[in-house]
């Protein structure tokens, strides 16, 4: 495992002053309309020990039409750019550099290779923006003087993903539900076909 910080690719994906990334931009409504559809339809909050710990949601799709569309297919690929795996060799880079500022024995190039592929593993879902946020997050942190575990680099790039999962379930949802256009045709066309069927009956029951 290479521990040269001066090989290691640079982090990308910077949003915010200072290096920090922000995700949650992908989450500005498009559209008034797109906003309502997304908003939950009840909050409960809740408690844990008698302590505030936060609101749960419940949503249920609304009706949506084809001239809809557009808004959240606009707004979906908003929140699938933020959410896009980072590149292997990002993504290892920023964790190469973290683990440089830890001690620790020489091992094995094979063994080194294998602890390399844990880590893409656990977190190689994430951008590499959201990765190196993580490490940051770490290297500021309460644990700032103890050698990171993958699931704890995980945990923390999941926080920082916040809502744009839940956010992007919901969209592909509302999207799946409008009828293509040839569906729309075919209902029109089978409701024309029961009614002409109707309209013959009766004028057969009325003839002698």
């Amino acid at each position: 495992m290479q521990r040269s910080a001066a090989s290691l690719p640079c982090p990308v994906g910077s949003t915010r002053a200072g290096g920090a990334i922000d995700p949650s931009a992908a989450l500005v409504p498009v559209s008034a309309r797109v906003a309502d559809l997304l908003a939950p339809t009840r909050t409960t909050p809740r408690y844990r020990d008698n302590e505030f710990d936060g609101v749960s949601e419940l949503w249920e799709p609304k009706a949506v039409s084809q001239t809809d569309v557009p808004d959240l297919r606009r707004q979906l690929e908003m929140i699938e750019v933020a959410m896009q795996p980072g590149e292997p060799g990002a993504v290892l880079g920023r964790i190469h550099a973290l683990l440089a500022h830890y001690r620790s024995a020489e091992l094995p190039e094979a063994v080194e290779r294998a602890i390399a592929a844990d880590w893409l593993d656990d977190i190689a879902e994430f951008p590499a923006s959201v990765v190196a946020e993580a490490c940051r997050r770490h290297r500021r942190g309460p644990k700032m003087r103890f050698r990171p575990l993958p699931g704890e680099i995980r945990e923390s790039c999941i926080e920082i993903l916040g809502r744009l999962p839940v956010v992007a379930g919901r969209l592909r949802k509302l999207i799946a539900s409008v009828p293509k256009s040839g569906e729309l045709e075919s209902t029109g066309s089978r409701a024309a076909d029961v009614r002409s069927r109707v309209v013959a009956l009766a004028m057969a029951r009325k003839m002698p």
